[in-house]
Order: structure tokens, then sequence, then C-alpha cells
């Protein structure tokens, strides 16, 4: 994760709070990565996959202001790896085995030399070069490279996960994440923009060059005003705008039909914050980055509504229905667990036919914060009040969330007291 105003020279360089909770939402997203990934593996031996971090810094660094020593994203992926591995065959007769490779690139060569001294003093020297890559490259021109050690470690599945944190928006172009979706189809990718250093990069001199590489005219999505006027009238509008406007064209351009698009902040106030896209081609792996979020409550916000619609254009502009976003937490449960409800009965009624629980939720799941648990918490209120009834495909009633599977069918209840489609509220 280095960039430019970190120095190495002398050891550790310094990191701010705010940029430390992102790397907590990394190491919480591998453990259930892999946790997820050996589920339904029982008589699977062996895992692999690659990890790569695209801005990888020296390896340490000392909090700011105090002085405390934090790891950076490589040793905080070897750490979250050894964690899963206890965690995974800890429920398991027969162990597996996570064999992993990393890969490390940075541009700043005193960042790469900081970290393989980092890496030697705590015992990982001797994977230098076998299981452990460390690239002196910037991740664009280092692409390639990657991509042949990927096929190397995977040669069919090509399965890798990459962390890319950058601290503009111009390092990672859209069209190179696109290229890792089809290089490695079942790969995902964690992308990070500091919020005030995109907010920089966009300012109204670069409008026109900024919509052309987003493929988005900002312009008309900012309504006629300035990126200006919108962050001193309303910050949580600029977040809006980022959320509800620039994902679409990101999404579009990078081949990925599943992504999050939530904010990470830091403690205190909402400097600081990061915008972070998790982009796959696989709706579970969605469902688990929702779920770390939702675990991360009070460090990940979105500025959109509960329900189905959290991206939807109209709420920009709007005053939200509690103060300071969505941040996951008890509040928000509350509010989701009102409003979610409807909106899936609503779409569940406008279908006019039967749909799997797994359709539904892959079909609805980039507009809502809500995880696939609470989809089906919903639909068991749903079949409590008759309004829809569940069947598995050997045509058994399900009513209770923890009995549902994705491939059960849900219909409308035509014999149930509220034969309407319910009016939408909660946004």
């Amino acid at each position: 994760m280095a960039k430019s105003h970190y120095d190495w020279r002398n050891g550790p360089a310094e990191i701010d709070p705010h940029s430390v909770t992102k790397h907590e939402v990394l190491v919480g997203y591998l453990i259930r990565y892999f946790e997820q990934r050996t589920l339904n593996a029982r008589g699977r031996e062996r895992l692999r996959i690659t990890l790569v971090d695209g801005f990888c810094g020296g390896g340490l660094y000392t909090l700011k202001g105090l002085g405390t020593e934090i790891l950076g994203s490589p040793l905080r992926m070897l750490d979250a790896v050894r964690e899963a591995s206890l965690r995974v065959n800890a429920q398991r007769t027969k162990p597996i085995d996570l064999d992993v490779r990393y890969i490390f690139i940075d541009k700043d060569a005193q960042a790469l030399s900081h970290l393989k001294q980092v890496l030697h003093d705590r015992g990982y020297g001797a994977q230098v070069g076998q299981s452990i890559h460390v690239i002196h490259d910037d991740f664009a021109s280092a692409s390639p490279a990657v991509f042949r050690l990927i096929e190397a470690h995977t040669p069919r599945a090509h399965t890798a996960l990459f962390f890319l944190d950058q601290y503009g928006y111009s390092d990672v172009p859209a069209p190179l994440i696109q290229k890792i979706f089809a290089e490695s189809p079942k790969s995902e990718v964690v992308l990070t923009f500091h919020v005030a250093a995109f907010a920089t990069y966009t300012n109204d001199e670069f409008t026109d060059k900024v919509s052309s590489k987003l493929a988005v005219d900002i312009r008309s999505a900012l309504g006629g005003r300035t990126i200006e006027q919108i962050k001193e009238e309303d910050s949580a509008d600029w977040r809006r705008f980022i959320q509800a406007a620039l994902y679409q064209a990101l999404v579009k351009d990078c081949g990925a039909e599943y992504f999050t698009p939530f904010f990470i902040r830091g403690e205190g106030s909402g400097q600081g914050e990061y915008w972070l896209v998790h982009l796959s081609r696989h709706p579970r792996a969605q469902d688990v980055m929702k779920q770390v979020h939702w675990e991360h409550q009070n460090h990940s916000i979105h500025y959109g509504g509960a329900g189905l619609d959290m991206l939807a254009t109209h709420m920009m502009g709007f005053r939200q229905e509690f103060e300071g976003g969505f941040v996951f937490d008890d509040v928000a449960q509350s509010l989701s667990a009102d409003v979610l409800p409807q909106h899936l009965a609503e779409n569940i009624f406008g279908r006019g036919q039967p749909v799997q629980i797994g359709e539904l939720y892959a079909s609805t799941c980039n507009t809502s914060p809500g995880t696939s648990l609470m989809y089906k918490d919903a639909l068991e209120r749903l079949s409590g009040e008759k309004d829809i009834v569940i069947r598995s495909e050997d045509g058994a009633v399900r009513r209770l969330a923890r009995y549902m599977r994705d491939t059960d069918w849900i219909e409308r209840n035509r014999q149930g007291a509220l034969f309407r489609t319910p009016q939408r509220g909660g946004q």
C-alpha cells in the first residue's frame, strides 16, 4: 500500500489510524474467503490460490502520534492465511492444505528493501522466490508477470485475489481490471480509493478527462453542480455521487457482475475515508464481503438506502432517514429488517412466476447492503405472514430461514391474506 508520502529510508513508515481499518477488512475477508471455499470441500486435500498485493509497501508501519508497530498488508495476508488454516482444519477430520502463493508489488525500491528485511526477520526469508514473489515495478507494468505466476500455480482455474490499495484512481485503470477477469474469471479484486485524493483528482479542471476515462458523463451526473459545490453543500452527497454514479462506469468497464461499493473509515470524523470496491463474478463472493462490512460496523458506511435501491440516483440530494449514513450497526440492521421484506415482496410479486432463492439474491444483491442470511430472514417473515410460499426442489414447504437453500423456489401465495403488491417504504 505504499504511496509517495511514505518514507522507508529509516525503518517503518508512519501510518494514519484511518489507514489501518481497511487492512482489518482485508484480514476479515481472507479468513471468511477460505472458510467459505472449504465449507463444501470435505474430501479435498488442497486449495490453491494466489494473493496479489499490488501496492504492498514496506511491511511494517508505526502509528502516527503513538509509535505503535502496525503490520502492513503483506504480513497481514500471511497471518490471515495462517489463522484461516487453523480455523478451517479445526472443523475437519481430514486436514486441507491452503497452498497459497503471494505476489508483493511496489514501485518504491526502499519500500521493497524494507519489506524483504521484514520478511527475513519474521522467518519468511526462505520463502522469498518460492511461495513469496517480490516484484519491483508499478502494478500495471508488473501485470504480465503476475498473470504468468498465477497460471503456473493454478493452471486450470487461474484463481487469485487482488488487493489493489492505490491512492488515486489512475494507477489501476478499468481496462486492466477487465483483463484480470478475462485472464482469471474466478479471481476477485478489492480496489480502494482514498476519497480525498479521488475528489482532488476529479476536480472541475479534469472533469472532461475523467469522464472519458470512467465512461460516465460527470457533468450530467452532478445535476449541473460543480464537484466543489457538492463537497461544500453536503459531503454525503459527494459520497453518494461516487456510489451512485461512478461505480456504474467502473463495473461496466471491469467485466465484474458483482460488487460492493461501500466506504471504510477510521476512528473519529469522516476524514480519511476510503471507497472500497469489491469486484467478482460470483454472488457468493459478494455476499462474503458484505458479511465483513457488517462485522466491522461503524467502520463501514454507505450513503444510500437499506433495501434494494441503495444506489438509486434519486437518493442524491435527499436527507438520510438516520444521521451519519448507513453504518452497518444495530440501527441499520433494524431498518433493513423492516425495509428488505417489503422490497423483496415487490420484486417477487412483480416477476409473475416462481424464482429460486439463489437467483433472487444474485439478481438484486448489487443494489442492497443485505446479506444472503438477511434475505432469508426477510423471506421467513414474508412466509410467516403468508405472502409467499417457499418449496424445496422435492416440494416440501420451507418456513424457517435456517432450512432455506438457494435452490428452493419462491412463489406468491395466492391464498394469503395480502393478495396485493406491497407499497415501497423505508427509503
